[in-house]
């Protein structure tokens, strides 16, 4: 560049040539500027228009797996429901011949008990730790003063 620098004329504005490539010049480089505008607001334009697409099929998606996810929670309870049923219907009274049902309903309510034993336990366990919390009252210990001896000369008092 600097060596064509000195082989163009002195006075480069009365030169035709150097002006018509300068207009040639700035007009390629705005019409390059305008392509880059359009192509920043086209692309602009398309993602939103895909934001919004990838939204509305996120929401549909999500719909339907809800309805999937309540449509088998409804299909498992029905076939809980059924077992229950079955249960209470044809094993209980089996159960209840055979001389297992008593026995059973016994260990429910026995278990049931000791989960009231244990909890009277755990708030008792409580109770008896708040009061001893209560009870230990700590007192500040107190500090040691040390005094340290000189060796040499003896203290002298300053008066006041």
């Amino acid at each position: 560049m600097l060596k064509t620098k000195k082989l163009l004329p002195k006075n480069l504005a009365a030169n035709q040539v150097v002006v018509a490539m300068q207009e040639a010049a700035v007009n390629v480089l705005s019409a390059n500027m305008n392509v880059l505008y359009v192509a920043r607001d086209q692309g602009r334009k398309v993602w939103t228009v895909l934001g919004a697409t990838a939204g509305d099929l996120a929401a549909q998606n999500l719909r339907l797996l809800k309805s999937t996810v309540a449509a088998a929670n409804d299909k498992s309870v029905a076939a809980w429901d059924a077992v229950e049923q079955a249960l209470d219907a044809r094993v209980m009274p089996m159960l209840d011949r055979v001389g297992l049902a008593g026995p059973a309903q016994f260990g429910v309510d026995l278990l049931g008990k000791g989960v009231h034993r244990v909890s009277a336990q755990v708030v008792e366990l409580t109770r008896e730790r708040r009061l001893a919390a209560k009870r230990t009252v700590r007192k500040p210990a107190a500090k040691k003063v040390v005094v340290a001896k000189r060796r040499g000369r003896p203290a002298t008092k300053l008066a006041a």
